[in-house]
């Protein structure tokens, strides 16, 4: 009897980018225009210029890694406190995740328009989070 635990990579991968993709969403900033005779202006967390579409998006994906990282941890832990095999949900969280980061720099595009805006770090790590992390709940699903 082999005292050696088995630790899940796709949970594990799944936990690392739940967690790298909340912090840039909360650190950094969604999007950004720039303002003519004053510069760059950007949307974040504790900025001037969100939209409330943007604002929003960021809240929510935050939430959803967050959930995407309690699954995570239900699987990673020796007793699972989540009885449930939870990767379709997981799978689900992600791709809503993927819409968000969509809305919300839709939004904010629509909303400035008139300047030149890009996306910025938030955005980026929202969008690529939720997409490698669809992928690996997906691979963890037909693993099984």
């Amino acid at each position: 009897m082999s005292s050696e635990m088995k630790i899940d990579p796709f949970a594990a991968l799944i936990l690392v980018l739940s967690v790298v993709g909340i912090i840039l969403i909360a650190a950094f900033s969604f999007a950004g225009f720039y303002l003519p005779s004053y510069g760059n202006r950007y949307s974040c967390l504790g900025c001037d210029y969100w939209t409330p579409g943007d604002l929003a998006a960021q809240v929510i994906m935050i939430i959803l890694l967050i959930i995407q990282l309690v699954i995570a941890l239900n699987d990673l832990l020796p007793k699972k406190f989540i009885e449930m095999d939870l990767e379709i949900l997981g799978i689900l969280l992600a791709g809503l995740t993927i819409l968000l980061a969509i809305i919300g720099i839709a939004s904010f595009g629509i909303a400035y328009e008139a300047y030149t805006w890009w996306p910025e770090t938030g955005f980026y790590g929202g969008i690529i989070a939720g997409i490698l992390n669809s992928i690996l709940f997906f691979l963890k699903y037909k693993n099984k």
